[in-house]
């Protein structure tokens, strides 16, 4: 999760250059990356507490 993070971060550094560079299609692009991996981080941290639950219960 935290190298998710890090490319999350790279990529917004990547998307403000696209930015200052009126880059339209690849401001796009790259703000779709963002998107998928703020998703996919919410999920991963959804799984990891569904299963510290899950795991308390069973004990």
């Amino acid at each position: 999760m935290e190298q998710l993070s890090n490319r999350k971060k790279n990529e917004m550094a990547w998307f403000e250059k696209y930015k200052n560079e009126e880059l339209r299609d690849l401001m796009m692009v790259s703000s779709g990356k963002i998107m998928e991996m703020d998703h996919v981080i919410r999920e991963m941290k959804q799984m990891i507490k569904y299963k510290l639950k899950s795991k308390n219960y069973s004990q």
